[in-house]
């Protein structure tokens, strides 16, 4: 990729914002980087695969498919470049993907060695901050999650299970769970849940499928 293109690449992706062009050149002719190119359909990482190196979308969409510990279920969400693939996983005493990325379209994506990373963090101020905000962010966004308080009605604690176990609150989300699993997980009975999944459904919230639950817009669901 010529110096300017990846100049612009760069400058779109969060690890590198706020940087001056003379910072990015700087960057750009001291870092090496590993270019890689994923056709639609192509598993770009798959979970519980290390990780160990950070891993830039920089063109194209992809699927972010996570699954609870005994994958009795899932979700699937749309991700458009630019993007960071995980960069909490990338330091750790656990270095291992906790979802499967897959490319919807074809996609272009940097790879920056651990030891290149190393280099940018010691060398990049605004580089080694937007690391560590990357990770504190994700950090504060789990802890957040235990202090929440429980939602006084069976259709609030369901949307509430949506909204938790997406990465980004924002687009179309696919959910691959049973109504029984469903159930268990926001203390209700199978038939309880069938009827207020019934109910968004008929309001246009949500869209039930056999096997799955379509969430057109998960902003939509949050202001229901």
């Amino acid at each position: 990729m010529e110096k300017f293109g990846l100049y612009n690449k760069l400058v779109a992706l969060p690890l590198f914002v706020g940087m001056s062009k003379v910072d990015l050149e700087a960057v750009i002719s001291k870092t090496k980087f590993d270019f890689r190119k994923a056709e639609a359909g192509d598993t770009i990482v798959k979970e519980g695969s290390r990780s160990g190196q950070p891993l830039l979308l920089i063109d194209g969409d992809v699927i972010v498919s996570t699954s609870s510990d005994d994958h009795g279920y899932s979700v699937e969400e749309i991700t458009k470049a630019p993007y960071a693939i995980q960069p909490e996983c990338t330091f750790g005493l656990t270095q291992l993907y906790t979802s499967t990325i897959t490319a919807l379209t074809p996609c272009n994506l940097i790879c920056i060695d651990k030891k290149e990373t190393h280099h940018l963090t010691d060398k990049s101020l605004i580089f080694r901050l937007n690391f560590l905000n990357s990770l504190s962010t994700a950090y504060q966004k789990k802890k957040h999650l235990i202090w929440k308080s429980v939602p006084e009605t069976l259709e609030q604690r369901i949307i509430r299970f949506f909204v938790d176990h997406c990465t980004h609150p924002a687009g179309h989300k696919v959910f691959h769970i049973k109504r029984t699993r469903l159930a268990a997980e926001v203390n209700a009975n199978r038939e309880q849940v069938s009827d207020v999944l019934h109910a968004m459904d008929v309001a246009g919230i949500i869209q039930l499928c056999r096997g799955r639950i379509e969430i057109p817009s998960i902003e939509q669901l949050i202001n229901h």
